[in-house]
Parts: structure tokens; sequence; C-alpha cells
């Protein structure tokens, strides 16, 4: 189950990212919870996550050609750098009583351009810590379960902050939580072989879409990433609204518990993927999205707290298992000399899809409801599924 934890770098750097997640996750719940009690508005909402989302749209694929030539390690560390700055910029701000939501919008456009060149070198560098590659699957479904434990601990620990002491230390704590991850991307042993590049960079970028379009299967790989993206994710922005409902007088506690609920869901997931990766990988990934449609549907029909939050653990738990085969069968299937712009495809379907998907299911909560909401998400991506499942058999 844990045998990517034989390699030193490996284990080493789990270990420091699992601790900056854990702040990251903290400051996300945060920073939602404060823009709605700044504004009232879920259009608002929806918008500063599109903020952090947007650079992507221009940064993400120039990033993944970058990775494949330029030191991953450290374009990661830099971006962690940039990271805590921007934490620590927004809790000072709360600290002097100076906090706007156009001081969040433009941290998050900072965060967010930092985060399109990282995401790339990030997916692409985990084969260069590992000594053994036939450990690869293991690495990957491992990052997974740390990306969801700390998705687990992260809301809780920012709900019992946020209740106890204010958002002021979510922030705080967020930027005290790159510094392992900086101190050990920097003693890292460095595998990757450095290639000159050769053309124009966006010859280079030709030369990875011709590739993912020879291939039918990562063609629909990538496809149900972007509508996990568009459709799928954005929910967990519109959490603290949802909370605002059901936990009326105590909705920073409320917020906490939602979101841990997902986070519960999602670290099961990946438990499950950690110990066996499905050996019909496809069939897996179209039933986990049409799962994910179905819970996030049912949760639009209820507002009672004792079926919304294991539904939400349902939806957390779908949501990594479609996402995490994804990358695992992606990761599998490219050459390394194509790695860094084909899983740059991947980060830009998570990624560049957000944005929009954001500002739909915000715009749609301002004029419909959260019900509404997400009965439309929920039903797009049952159809998504049951599209990808007819491609599949045809």
């Amino acid at each position: 189950m844990f045998e990517a934890f034989a390699e030193r770098d490996y284990r080493r750097f789990w270990t420091a990212q699992f601790v900056s997640n854990i702040g990251s996750w903290m400051q996300g719940l945060a920073q939602g919870w404060l823009v709605y009690r700044l504004t009232d508005s879920p259009f608002l909402l929806g918008f500063v996550a599109f903020a952090n989302s947007a650079p992507s749209l221009f940064f993400m694929l120039p990033a993944g050609v970058l990775a494949d030539h330029l030191d991953r390690l450290r374009t990661f560390r830099a971006s962690q750098i940039t990271q805590a700055l921007s934490a620590l910029f927004i809790a000072i701000s709360i600290y002097t009583h100076h906090i706007s939501v156009w001081q969040i919008v433009a941290a998050s456009v900072v965060s967010g351009v930092a985060i399109s060149f990282s995401a790339p070198a990030y997916q692409a560098m985990v084969v260069d810590l590992l000594d053994d590659r036939a450990r690869l699957s293991n690495a990957v479904a491992m990052n997974s379960l740390q990306f969801n434990l700390s998705r687990a601990l992260g809301p809780l620990l920012a709900g019992l902050t946020l209740h106890a002491w204010g958002a002021f230390w979510c922030f705080f704590v967020n930027a005290l939580s790159f510094v392992p991850q900086i101190f050990v991307v920097g003693r890292l042993q460095k595998r990757q072989v450095l290639s000159e590049p050769i053309g124009a960079m966006s010859t280079r970028l030709a030369e990875g879409f011709r590739f993912v379009r020879g291939d039918r299967v990562m063609m629909m790989l990538l496809a149900i990433v972007a509508i996990v993206s568009l459709l799928g994710y954005p929910y967990v922005t519109l959490m603290p609204m949802a909370a605002r409902i059901l936990y009326v007088h105590d909705d920073a506690r409320g917020l906490g518990i939602l979101m841990g609920a997902i986070g519960i869901g999602a670290l099961l997931g990946a438990l499950a993927l950690s110990m066996r990766t499905p050996e019909r990988i496809m069939r897996m990934i179209v039933v986990s999205l049409a799962a994910f449609g179905l819970a996030l549907g049912a949760v639009g029909f209820t507002h009672s707290r004792l079926i919304v939050v294991p539904l939400l653990a349902v939806c957390g738990c779908a949501m990594v298992v479609c996402a995490a085969l994804c990358n695992t069968a992606i990761q599998n299937r490219v050459p390394d000399a194509m790695r860094g712009r084909v899983l740059s495809m991947y980060t830009f379907g998570f990624f560049g899809f957000l944005p929009f998907g954001n500002l739909i299911a915000g715009t749609i909560a301002e004029h419909r409801g959260l019900p509404m909401t997400m009965m439309v998400l929920g039903g797009g991506l049952v159809a998504a599924a049951g599209a990808a499942m007819a491609i599949r058999n045809g």
C-alpha cells in the first residue's frame, strides 16, 4: 500500500506537501467565509474563485512546455515562495483591519499565476522523485491520498480556528505551512534529465497536441477531467452559502463540517485507490463520474443536515476516484519527452475550466438559489458519464 514511501525523497516531499496542503485548505475555507461575510454575494464568491483559476487559461499550457526543459524543482520552489507571500499579505491586511474583497481578488490572481507554473511541474516531477519507476502508480495514488487527507483535516481545523480566533490565523498558518516544503524541495536529489528545447514554444506545444490527438483514450481522459472541473468542483466554492442555509447561527462551524464531510469522502476514495488500482480503469472512471453527478444532484433536493453531509462525502469520494484514475491512466501512457506538456493539459483541463465553472455556479446560485445550482451541476455530470459510456462502447 505504501511502497512509494520506500523512496526517501518521495517520502520527504510527500510529508512537506501534506503540511502545505493543510494550510492551503485552511485558507481556502477561510477565504470563502471571509468573502461571503464581506459581500453577502454568491456571485462574488464565485468571482474570487474565478480570479484564482483564471491565470491558468493563459499560463498553464506554456508552463507545461517549460516543465519539459527547465528545472522543475526550482520552478516549484519559486511558486511556493510566491504563494506564501500572498497568504501573508492577506493575513497582515486582516490583522490591520484594512481588508477588502478586492485585496483578496488581487492575492488570488497572484497565487493563481504561481500555481499555473507549478502545477505542470508538480505533476511531471512525481517521476523525478523515484529511483524505481515501477512505483509510479502507487506514487500517484499516494499523492491523491495526501491531498485528500489534507482536505479532510484542513477544513476541520479551519472551522475550529475561524470559530475560536478568526480568519487571520487561517491565512497566517497557511503562510507558515509553505516553509517546510520550500526547505525540502531545495534539498531533493535532481533526477530530471533536462533536454534542449528544439523549435519555438508554439511548435513544441503543437507536438504535445498532436500526440494527444493521436490517442483516443487520452482525449477521453482529458475531456472527463475538463467536465469534472467545469461542472463538478464548483460546488465546493458554494459551501459557505450551504453552511449559511443549514447552520444559520454558526455558519463557520457548519462550513467546517460540510468541507470535512467532503474531505473524509475524498480520503476514503484515495485510501481505496492506494491499496489497489482497479484493472478496468476506464469503466471505474465513468462509474465514479455518474455517482458524483447523482450525489451532487441529490444535495439540491434536501435541506436536512443528516442527508446532505453523507451525500457530500459521496461527492468527495467519487470526485477523487475519477480525477486520480484519470491522472494514473495518463501518467502510465505518456512518454518522458512529452510528460510536462501532456500533464499540463491535464492540469489545464482541471484549472482552465474551473473559473468558468465557478462563474456559472455563482451566477445560477445568485439568481436561482443553491438547490437549482446543485441539480444543474449534478445533471450535467450524469449526462457526461452517459456520453462517455456511449463513446467507450461505440
